[in-house]
């Protein structure tokens, strides 16, 4: 049958998500701010260029999506449906456009991890994320500055069938990105067409990887040509060239690693790349792409009891296995590539379900069963149909949509008004909405009255708006609005003598909790920027998240009495946020109080906790080495130590260690 588009409310529990903060958040508070990127071992050049320096990338202009909780409620998505008797999608456009299901109508079997509930937690590069289905990363590194956030989404029609399109404005590359999803008729093939348009006059460093996740049972094996693979190597996590496959076990079953683990198959000879996940009876997804893919790679959590608790604290207890097969533009995530000035960069993806003969599958010869499963993917997609459908999807990709079914942000639109053309063919990037601050600057340089009163949301920091705002400020004089903008930005490309001036010229003009807070960022000494938050705090409009910062600014510093009487202060509904939940158990550690670190690291389900931190365990370590010291009445020894904490490991609520800790 032709395939149809149609939109429906999908009932799942969910958890609440705020809107984003309006706390510009700088690259040093970033989660690995002061951690060396540890060197590569053993990489060609290839697959070396355009790394990424830990800590070095801002996030600005985006805005951090911090405001969620594990309170799961009954809730309804709005989500596209894309289905032909053979395959059925299910596409959420108000979460950056995740394929949340792929099911196969022929078997029932679910191609990829359909999860039962929207559970975030802090692992993109905006913080929330949520695991399951197919997320479209681009075009920054780390998971998608969209993952939890609407974007464009309409249906064009065409002679071969309707085509889903989902799009969006990228503000830290200035460059578009679109998937158009099209699904034949009577074909159990879904394709996935990626385009990437860099509008400017300027080479610009851009990211993509689509990451699938699907369905993980014992026995699953991931099959791609590998000459050799690429891995974090630790401890130092350094990215290596390692053997693949091994000689003394198979690294191909995800399960038999005990720790998080990436593995990049390397095959760069092979006539065609894919990658697939099969069960141990053979079936699964299979996954190929156009040439312009060269990067394939599964991550796994690890079948340790950390990663398994992550992968339930984004689900259900005992529903949230699951692995990560994927494919990119480079050869590893660790690396971005280049779009040329005007360059527009596409490829094709296609998804399948699988049938393999499970004996081949699952042949102790890697090679081997590799070579069953490429052979299986000529047999149901040949180069040759994927490059008409490419050839088809190219062509489409340039021309609009017929109906359109959501909106994404602003931030397209008001680009386009700043540089007085369209970002590219084929996208409409219009939203309804009156106009504030930020579409007055774009449209002219002035700004009304009405729209200097109070903080604009979100804010710019791109050389283009830069322009803008000074420009601005020199028509209309100098706001305390224009100055504090103007000194985010410079804050941001490090410029810190341009901040504290425009800082002190909005403290001026008209103080505000934002000018203060930039003022503490800028200080020189502790003492000084003690002083200023404390101002930013007592000042009119000041969110509770500034508050977080202020508590994490006293840690930091070790200011525990003055962490004490800020935290004493807070309103209550501040002061039961969770991060300062969590200083306050820091303070109690230090001040030996067990019995209250034990009391708050058991006071609720914490939801904030980020990929790789390691804070909650680290807290009962202190927390197990206090009460043994206790009634040793003497510092404890490390075996001692060692013993108490094999005798009470870390409970499963607190255990989110990406590895495990050495006893």
């Amino acid at each position: 049958m032709n395939a149809i588009i149609r939109t429906e409310k999908l009932s799942l529990p969910m958890s609440r998500l705020g809107e984003p903060s309006n706390l510009p958040r700088f690259r040093w508070q970033q989660p690995m701010p002061n951690r060396e990127t540890p060197p590569n071992f053993g990489l060609s050049p290839e697959e070396s260029s355009h790394g990424f320096e830990w800590g070095e990338d801002s996030i600005l202009p985006y805005q951090v999506s911090d405001d969620y909780d594990r309170d799961l409620r009954d809730g309804e998505l709005d989500v596209l449906v894309i289905e032909n008797g053979r395959l059925r999608a299910v596409v959420a456009p108000s979460l950056g456009g995740r394929l949340l299901e792929l099911k196969d109508l022929a078997s029932g079997r679910d191609l990829v991890f359909r999860n039962p509930v929207f559970q975030p937690a802090n692992l993109a590069a905006l913080n929330a994320w949520f695991s399951g289905g197919i997320e479209w990363n681009g075009l920054i590194p780390g998971h998608t500055a969209f993952t939890c956030a609407p974007v464009f989404a309409g249906v064009r029609d065409t002679p071969q069938g309707p085509i889903l399109r989902l799009y969006e404005f990228d503000r830290i590359v200035e460059a578009t990105w679109q998937v158009d999803l099209f699904l034949p008729a009577d074909s159990a093939v879904l394709y996935a067409h990626g385009r990437i348009v860099n509008p400017t006059a300027e080479m610009r460093l851009a990211y993509w990887w689509t990451n699938v996740a699907a369905p993980m049972q014992p026995g699953t094996r991931v099959l791609s040509p590998a000459d050799y693979s690429i891995e974090h190597i630790w401890p130092g996590n350094n990215l290596g060239r390692c053997e693949f496959p091994r000689a003394d076990w198979d690294a191909s079953y995800p399960e038999h690693w005990e720790n998080a683990t990436s593995v990049f198959f390397r095959a760069p000879e092979a006539p065609r790349l894919f990658i697939a996940s099969v069960d141990r009876d053979g079936h699964g997804l299979l996954q190929t792409a156009t040439h312009e893919m060269q990067g394939r790679k599964f991550f796994y959590f690890g079948s340790a009891i950390g990663g398994q608790n992550w992968m339930d604290y984004l689900s259900q207890p005992g529903e949230g296995n699951y692995l990560e097969i994927q494919s990119g533009v480079a050869p590893t995530q660790n690396q971005r590539f280049e779009l040329a000035p005007g360059e527009q960069r596409e490829w094709t993806e296609a998804y399948m379900p699988t049938s393999l003969d499970a004996r081949q599958a699952h042949a102790a010869d890697y090679r081997a069963a590799t070579s069953h499963a490429g052979r299986e993917l000529d047999a149901l997609l040949p180069a040759d149909e994927l490059a008409r459908i490419d050839a088809f999807l190219r062509e489409q990709a340039r021309l609009p949509l017929d109906v359109r079914h959501s909106s994404g942000t602003s931030w397209g639109v008001r680009q386009e008004r700043l540089l007085g053309r369209k970002l590219a063919e084929g996208l409409d990037f219009s939203v309804d909405g009156a106009a504030g601050f930020w579409d007055e600057l774009a449209g002219g340089g002035t700004v009304s009255a009405a729209n200097l009163t109070d903080m604009p949301s979100g804010t710019a920091v791109s050389a283009a708006w830069v322009d803008r705002l000074a420009a601005s400020a020199n028509a209309q004089g100098e706001t305390w609005l224009h100055a504090l903008m103007l000194a985010t930005a410079a804050l941001d490309r490090g410029d810190r003598d341009a901040a504290r001036r425009h800082v002190a010229q909005s403290l001026s003009l008209r103080p505000s909790w934002a000018a203060y807070r930039l003022e503490a960022l800028l200080a020189d000494t502790p003492e000084a920027a003690s002083q200023s938050y404390l101002r930013a705090w007592s000042a009119e409009g000041a969110p509770p998240e500034l508050a977080i910062e202020i508590a994490q600014h006293f840690m930091a510093a070790r200011r525990s009495a003055e962490l004490k009487a800020f935290v004493d202060a807070l309103p209550t509904a501040v002061r039961d946020k969770e991060r300062i939940i969590l200083a306050r158990a820091v303070v109690a550690a230090d001040d030996g109080d067990f019995d209250e670190l034990e009391r708050l690291l058991f006071s609720r389900s914490f939801a904030s906790i980020r990929e790789g931190e390691t804070l909650l365990s680290d807290l009962w370590v202190r927390l197990r080495r206090g009460r043994l010291e206790a009634g040793l009445k003497r510092a404890a020894s490390a075996d001692e130590i060692k013993a108490d904490l094999k005798a009470h490991p870390v409970p499963r609520e607190l255990n989110l260690r990406m590895h495990e800790i050495e006893t």
